[in-house]
């Protein structure tokens, strides 16, 4: 008997599939369609990592089986190309990013051949080429034609080798030069003023959090979304406050408990609030508080949320209550967020569990508005403030007219008389923001608009995009944090649509940009006319599948719904929501113990190891065998090993393979019907793991037979086909004696087996249970029951726990199986 030659099985079948591309998707087909979508890479290293292939295993295992079962599939993939992934690893390497990302594409898309994937490749996309950044920029200019898109100066994290930064993208470095570093590599990072494009995405946030519960994401996915866009109902309030030179100052509030308003204290506002100036100056702890100021500009906004809480008084300065006119002292506080609510917040310590916090802290006066049931109301005066803290709703004291009324009337009550007297009016404030959509980087899709002479901007004819970059060879950002293309005059330089000299915006996208909508493209990736043809949207729309990083549930999950949101309102795609479905994956772990990531490749496994030594199908198994999907594993190379002996096995099981006998009474024909069952309930819950252990059980059970039926074989290498492709490929063609390669007659190109129900249902036998020779009970079990199974059963059956209380009081348990079981106490 030949060997199993896991190179030689693998290098044929992969030419075949690929060459004819077996795996397309058919606009248009009668069949029912399946959308199964996984988040498309960074090409920005020389490999992907075996981290990277676990994301995509499950669903491509999961692609295939729908296949079978008759779908129509789309599985695509593409390139996320532009952006700070590619433009790092560039420079790291001393390339330029063009040259950079296009090799890495050639070996990535090598990576996903060589481990089988059943992709459509003829629908691949590179959101770097021009063909498709294309329309990225049409509709940008869309956005900024409606006012979503637009211009502001702005605080921003600044890094010299990296650009601009998110919040998330910064960490605290304490011993380094500025306080802080970037995430990727570690470099320096300050706070510096900007002009940036933003897009308003707080304009579609009731529709983000609405929709939400038109989808099937998992709950903890559409809680991080909700927590994300941070929807508050409140009202917004105004505190009259003079400052030391009696210059008049309206603060505004936000606050979700107006019924509260009688027990403010204190208020608290950011350091940031643009009336600081005015209201710290001349103040008797100026310098103090401008100190305060600087340290807090350094934090980002996630620090100023966790740390603990601190602020400043600014002495000599009082706000005024609007309806007791009682005046309290303000406070600049870090954790305040300048551009969440108003930037200023009323505190309330008794009925807030930070104000609280904050109160103790600096002594602050404690005062009970809601009434707290918990409290007996004789003993209230003696109450210590702890006692005081309730956050709940209840019934008013201490509150002037309101007293007595519960939260909701006085809210509504509170809310009418800061109306008449102009102090307040409901407000709804979310946590989501503007959202940051320009980089002063390169490598990016440029901004497709002119500055005019007289200040005024128009974007350029659309006839006229792609805009394309400049090939330079210093693609650095300057000194300053301009953009390198500002020193590319030539391409700089314009004219307007009136023939005026003009200026191009020099800001590229940022990495996100193009993968806000690639979903839709693979629909129609050669279109030149639109991004898409309606009618190819209509048919593949929504995704119903889509895979992904955990990181990603939250910006780029919310960017990407209102970027089709938007498509949606101009009318180009048919729907609101882009996803019906979304899984997060889960985290391979290198020989350090961290994350596999191509900036540490030393840490990681290139899969062409694998492959070299195990094959791909013995990959692909131990990546669907580690567990659940968005769980964290350690990479182990005895378990690829131990997937190696199960290919190796499989393959020489063939020997056994009879067409002389039938499957009907085969001593595993029950058996395969079982395993065959539970595989197929498996890959519907994408259980790919469990569905690699039966079918590793169900391989030891024919290693036992001396021979098997080729309907139950051919059944198994059905099953086999979505775990392990090549191999099932190279059995099929084998037992069907295929001498010449015929697209149809592929394994992958078949249909699911099913499994007879009758054939996986154990019979039902009553055995009688004698306790120290005496029958005292029957019970119906299984007739392949084990031995464990009965005596469980058994111990809790209630006429034998009459005479046994406890698994202790078993002196001796005997099973014969399917007749008796014999217990001595």
């Amino acid at each position: 008997m030949d060997k199993y030659n896991h190179k030689k099985v693998e290098d044929n079948w992969k030419k075949h599939w690929f060459d004819n591309n077996i795996y397309k998707a058919v606009d248009f087909s009668p069949k029912p369609k399946k959308y199964i979508l996984a988040e498309l890479p960074y090409p920005s290293g020389k490999f992907l990592h075996l981290g990277h292939m676990m994301r995509y295993t499950v669903p491509e295992i999961y692609s295939r089986f729908m296949r079978m079962r008759g779908y129509n599939v789309l599985f695509p993939m593409g390139w996320d190309c532009f952006g700070l992934p590619a433009e790092t690893y560039a420079i790291k390497n001393g390339i330029t990013p063009q040259e950079a990302v296009a090799e890495a594409m050639t070996n990535f898309k090598a990576s996903m051949q060589d481990m089988g994937y059943a992709i459509d490749w003829a629908r691949e996309i590179d959101t770097s080429d021009p063909k498709y950044f294309k329309w990225t920029q049409w509709m940008f200019i869309e956005l900024w034609k409606k006012g979503l898109a637009k211009v502001k100066v702005m605080p921003v994290w600044w890094c010299k080798e990296l650009g601009v930064l998110a919040d998330e993208e910064v960490l605290p470095d304490p011993d380094g030069p500025t306080g802080k570093k970037a995430e990727r590599d570690g470099h320096p990072v300050e706070k510096r003023l900007f002009k940036q494009w933003v897009l308003d995405i707080p304009a579609y946030a009731d529709r983000l959090l609405k929709d939400l519960d038109t989808v099937d994401y998992n709950e903890a996915v559409k809680e991080g979304q909700r927590n994300w866009i941070g929807k508050s109902e409140g009202a917004k309030i105004i505190f009259r406050v003079k400052n030391v030179e009696e210059k008049e100052i309206q603060l505004e509030v936000f606050t979700t408990r107006p019924d509260t308003i009688f027990g403010v204290t204190f208020l608290a506002i950011s350091p940031q609030h643009p009336a600081v100036e005015l209201l710290i100056k001349n103040t008797k702890n100026e310098k103090q508080l401008k100190d305060y100021i600087e340290k807090a500009s350094g934090l980002s906004d996630l620090e100023k949320q966790k740390k603990d809480k601190t602020g400043v008084e600014i002495i000599g300065v009082l706000a005024e209550n609007p309806l007791n006119w009682r005046r309290v002292p303000i406070f600049l506080a870090d954790y305040i967020l300048a551009d969440y609510g108003t930037g200023a917040i009323m505190g309330v310590p008794a009925h807030d569990g930070r104000d609280y916090e904050f109160a103790t802290k600096y002594n602050l006066e404690v005062v009970e508005v809601i009434n707290n049931p918990k409290n007996n109301q004789e003993n209230n005066d003696n109450a210590d403030s702890e006692k005081l803290l309730y956050e709940g709703k209840g019934v008013l004291k201490n509150s002037d007219s309101f007293n007595n009324m519960g939260s909701d009337e006085a809210t509504k009550a509170i809310l009418q008389k800061l109306k008449e007297i102009g102090a307040g009016e409901e407000a709804v404030t979310y946590k989501i923001r503007e959202q940051i959509f320009s980089r002063q980087r390169y490598w990016g899709e440029p901004i497709p608009l002119i500055y005019k002479k007289d200040g005024t901007i128009e974007n350029i004819p659309i006839e006229q995009l792609p805009l394309e970059l400049p090939i330079i060879k210093d693609f650095y950002a300057t000194k300053e944090g301009e953009s390198p293309l500002e020193g590319v005059g030539e391409w700089v330089n314009t004219t307007d649509s009136q023939g005026n000299a003009a200026k191009r915006d020099t800001d590229t996208m940022p990495t996100w940009a193009g993968s806000n909508w690639y979903y839709a493209r693979y629909i129609d990736p050669k279109n030149d006319k639109e991004f898409a043809n309606m009618d190819k949207l209509k048919y593949w729309m929504p995704v119903d599948k889509y895979f992904g990083d955990a990181g990603h549930t939250t910006a780029h999950l919310i960017y990407a719904r209102f970027w089709y949101k938007f498509l949606f309102d101009l009318g180009l795609v048919p729907s609101s929501e882009p996803f019906n479905w979304r899984m997060s994956g889960g985290i391979l772990l290198g020989a350090d113990n961290r994350k596999m990531s191509k900036s540490r490749p030393e840490y990681s496994v290139d899969p062409k190891d694998t492959i070299d030594n195990y094959g791909a199908d013995a990959t692909r198994t131990f990546l669907a065998f580690l567990g659940p999907y968005s769980e964290t594993f350690p990479w182990n190379e005895n378990g690829i090993k131990a997937c190696y002996r199960l290919m190796r096995d499989i393959y020489n099981l063939r020997v056994k393979v009879s067409n002389d006998i039938g499957s009907k009474g085969h001593a595993i024909e029950k058996d395969y019907h079982k395993t065959l069952k539970n595989i197929t309930g498996m890959l519907e819950d994408l259980k790919m793991n469990t569905g690699v252990s039966e079918i590793m059980k169900f391989v030891n059970l024919l290693k036992k037979q001396k021979d098997i039926p080729q309907d139950i074989w051919r059944g198994f290498i059905a099953i086999l086909a979505p775990f392990a492709p090549f191999l099932s490929e190279q059995l099929w063609q084998e037992i069907n004696n295929y001498a010449d390669w015929i697209d149809e007659n592929s394994i992958h190109l078949q249909e699911w087996p099913q499994y007879i129900e009758e054939l996986t249902v154990d019979a039902m036998v009553n055995i009688p249970i004698q306790i120290n020779g005496k029958l005292r009970a029957v019970i119906a079990v299984k007739s392949e029951i084990s031995e464990a199974e009965i005596r469980e059963a058994v111990i809790l059956e209630d006429k034998v726990r009459k005479y046994i209380t406890s698994p202790e009081d078993i002196k001796n348990f005997r099973y014969v199986k399917g007749k008796v079981v014999s217990i001595t106490i």
